[in-house]
């Protein structure tokens, strides 16, 4: 290629570049789901030809910072990335480096703790509410058999709605990012190695704790629910230990007749 072509390629590459930055400040500055103009708009708004337009969006857009709508009504719309993206690459690092369950358990022990005391500042009164319905279902799980596997899928998503009110509670949008990357690290797991799966009286337990955990962030304790928290996360360690001492995580893919690789 001749330095003239080369030339002209770094000059369209730095205008996609400027571009997608100006789509990405435009985003930043929206809410999710406003709208940011046609492709027309866009055009004019940045001084940039159609070609580069296109391939700006198409790298805002795998960032999910906007979303693109042909046809009538349609157009360029800011939108907000969720944390399940970057929680799912980071889960596939952690993989990749042979984290443990043990590595994940005292990770998570910091990191629980932490937002619970966070937590425990938090008066919002919706917010509140959704913490008494969850540790109102922990005391009393109803007509749940906690043997059958209705009962742990529900035990599973009861434990990420727990997490998420935490987060919200917290404010903490970091904490709650590195939570999420250790639950989606966790859900590498084959089902059958769950440690409480089929385990009702391991259910029943953490569920009579975090019921606790719940009790102390509502009173505002922050010292008692850093300590409900660590509870929490030490029964699920012993049980982790119990189960997994010595052996290796290797995630799916890599097991034999259905058995995480020893």
């Amino acid at each position: 290629m001749t330095e003239t072509g080369i030339s002209m390629l770094a000059k369209i590459g730095s205008a996609v570049s400027h571009a997608a930055e100006a789509l990405r400040a435009l985003a930043l500055a929206k809410q999710d789901g406003d709208f940011l103009g046609s492709e027309e708009d866009l055009i004019q708004r940045l001084g940039v030809s159609r070609p580069t337009l296109r391939q700006a969006s198409a790298q805002v857009a795998q960032e999910h910072l906007i979303s693109i709508r042909r046809g009538m009504g349609g157009g360029y719309f800011a939108r907000r990335p969720e944390s399940i993206g970057v929680s799912r690459i980071a889960a596939l690092y952690l993989q990749s480096r042979q984290a443990s369950f043990v590595e994940i358990a005292v990770a998570m022990k910091s990191i629980r703790a932490e937002l619970s005391a966070l937590s425990a500042r938090n008066t919002d009164p919706t917010q509140r509410e959704e913490l008494k319905a969850i540790a109102a279902q922990d005391r009393d799980p109803g007509h749940e058999s906690t043997a059958d596997s209705h009962s742990y899928l529900a035990f599973l998503r009861s434990e990420r709605e727990f997490g998420r009110v935490l987060g919200v509670m917290s404010g903490n949008s970091v904490l709650v990012l590195l939570l999420e990357i250790l639950y989606d690290f966790a859900a590498l797991a084959w089902r059958e190695d769950d440690v409480p799966i089929n385990r009702p009286e391991r259910v029943m337990a953490y569920r009579k704790h975090r019921a606790q955990l719940a009790d102390a962030i509502l009173n505002g304790d922050e010292e008692i629910a850093k300590l409900a928290s660590r509870r929490c996360s030490d029964l699920m360690s012993e049980w982790i230990h119990e189960d997994f001492d010595g052996r290796a995580f290797a995630g799916p893919g890599s097991q034999e007749e259905g058995r995480p690789a020893v």
